[in-house]
């Protein structure tokens, strides 16, 4: 009787098919397990900018697994792999205090690394399961590091293309000045969003269609310089029809979707390139592996295993141990007491108390924020928390024992914000001591951190409340643990 072909084929009839559904009810655990590290992951990950591709990536993942599957690349254990038990003990220890620590990146890391190592107990790995996981990492939010460098070169790339244009332009910064107004090329503009899409659906076109290394390396280069020229195209557009329409343009306020229509073109261009280089490829050799359950059967004791130590590193299993059931202290006023326009960014809950305080014969707001750490995004390091109005211009920083203080304008008066972060054991300035104290508290089975924070208009008297500072903050009143 002739086989079925395809996927319903392999889901009835193929004898790897059990190894496809443990791998992918392995992968279901630990989402679930790991809830905490999901939820940041939602929040940061699948959004409408950026990350907006990130709701593909776990289909993608499972028709990645099923292709390793159908070739016969996953082939089940037959005992205990102990040299994968260690490396998953190492990672556990790593996972545990980071959570503790709740150093998001290294969490993020380490979750994907722990759901390798399930894999590794139950099956070798090999290269094409090592880019599968991998495949995953598109929708982590690691890739903003990126964008900062694709800003710039987004603006040095338009200075130089609007010098062809004829149109007077002048570049500020990330601003480009044009008669008919200004355009500012932010981190959104960077480029960073186009440049993802293209490194995922480029390097899965690499996966399952080339092998030459040349091929490889000519399809890459495109989809990536294309991506961040469609990017300097999508700039440029804006610019001149903003030019020529006087900055009335649709498109002025859509220039996002903008971006896509401009893009959608090239992703056809890259893909007809990239069947070209196909047909240059030699013919792939088919796998066949032998029917029958002996070679795909997969161990109790290995599945047991694998289930275990997932579920004992779970994430959320990790929160309940640290959790501390004390009280974070009194309530005073919210953060609604404190102008709108002057307020921190507080985008995660925390108890908040705030109060109206005098000190060296200045009128002073000031605020604390208790986070008890059940959250992995309550924390005052948190990339969006902001203690001074970003859209405001900063005249000085300067750092005074524990304390920061900026100077910002905003165009008519001159602001004294102050903050500090807080933790059992320490008050400190920055963002990299106080990860540090975090992950000493760790150690300790200690989460709790916070933030303090003090607001004033000082005009004329900012360098005065600057020197006097230290005189200043002592004298405050915080909410304590």
């Amino acid at each position: 009787m002739k086989e079925k072909a395809g996927m319903s084929g392999f889901l009835q009839s193929h004898p790897a098919r059990f190894v496809f559904f443990a791998l992918s009810a392995l992968t279901v655990l630990w989402a679930v397990v790991n809830y905490p590290v999901m939820i940041t992951l939602w929040r940061h990950g699948f959004d409408d900018g950026t990350y907006s591709h990130a709701y593909l990536i776990p289909f993608i993942f499972l028709y990645l697994l099923y292709v390793l599957a159908n070739k016969g690349e996953l082939t089940p254990r037959q005992a205990v792999f102990w040299p994968a038990v260690v490396s998953f003990i190492v990672l556990f220890i790593a996972y545990y205090f980071s959570i503790a620590a709740q150093l998001s990146l290294a969490v993020w890391v380490l979750s994907l690394a722990l759901l390798a190592n399930s894999f590794w107990l139950l099956v070798p790995f090999t290269a094409g399961l090592a880019y599968t996981v991998a495949f995953l990492l598109f929708m982590y939010p690691l890739w903003g590091a990126l964008q900062f460098v694709l800003q710039h070169l987004s603006v040095f790339a338009v200075m130089k293309i609007m010098g062809f244009t004829g149109i007077p332009t002048y570049v500020e910064n990330t601003s480009v000045l044009i008669p008919e107004g200004t355009f500012v090329i932010a981190g959104g503009c960077s480029g960073l969003r186009y440049f993802i899409v293209s490194l995922a659906i480029g390097s899965l076109f690499v996966f399952l269609n080339l092998r030459n290394k040349v091929s490889i390396a000519k399809f890459m280069t495109l989809a990536i310089v294309g991506a961040l020229i469609t990017n300097w195209i999508r700039i440029v557009a804006l610019i001149l029809i903003g030019h020529f329409s006087d900055m009335q343009s649709e498109l002025m306020r859509d220039h996002n979707n903008f971006g896509w229509y401009i893009y959608a073109p090239f992703i056809i261009l890259l893909f007809w390139y990239g069947e070209k280089l196909v047909k240059k490829e030699p013919a792939a050799e088919r796998h066949s592996p032998e029917q029958g359950t002996g070679r795909f059967a997969l161990r109790k004791p290995v599945v047991v295993t694998s289930v275990c130590f997932l579920i004992l590193s779970s994430a959320a299993l990790q929160l309940t141990l640290h959790a501390d059931p004390a009280p974070l202290g009194q309530t005073c006023k919210g953060l609604s007491a404190i102008d709108a326009e002057v307020a921190p960014v507080l985008p995660y809950k925390g108890a908040v108390c705030v109060k109206e305080q005098r000190s060296q014969g200045y009128a002073f707001d000031t605020l604390s924020i208790l986070f008890d750490g059940s959250d992995l995004d309550g924390k005052p390091t948190q990339y969006q928390v902001k203690s001074a109005p970003v859209e405001w211009q900063e005249i000085n920083r300067i750092t005074d024992g524990s304390w920061t203080i900026q100077l910002v304008s905003d165009g008519r008066h001159l602001h004294l914000f102050a903050h500090s972060f807080i933790a059992p054991g320490g008050k400190v300035a920055s963002e990299g001591e106080m990860k540090k104290l975090r992950i000493e508290n760790a150690l300790r089975g200690e989460r709790r951190s916070g933030l303090l924070w003090a607001h004033t208009v000082c005009d004329s008297n900012c360098n005065t409340l600057t020197r006097k500072w230290q005189l200043i903050a002592d004298a405050f009143e915080y909410q304590k643990y």
